[in-house]
């Protein structure tokens, strides 16, 4: 039980991270919401399913 809380928090930590980072892209480098979807999304979805297979 213990792996899966620190996964968990980790996968929630690196989402919020990676929403951040989106921000940042479109706002100081002026990208479109869909190309830093494009470039965020797949981090996010290996994290989370690293994360269920580890628990």
């Amino acid at each position: 039980m213990q792996a899966f809380s620190i996964l968990i928090i980790l996968a929630i930590v690196v989402t919020i991270m990676e929403v951040f980072v989106a921000i940042f892209l479109v706002k100081k480098h002026g990208m479109s919401v869909w190309r830093t979807l494009y470039t965020s999304l797949p981090v996010v979805v290996i994290v989370w399913v690293v994360a269920f297979i580890y628990t």
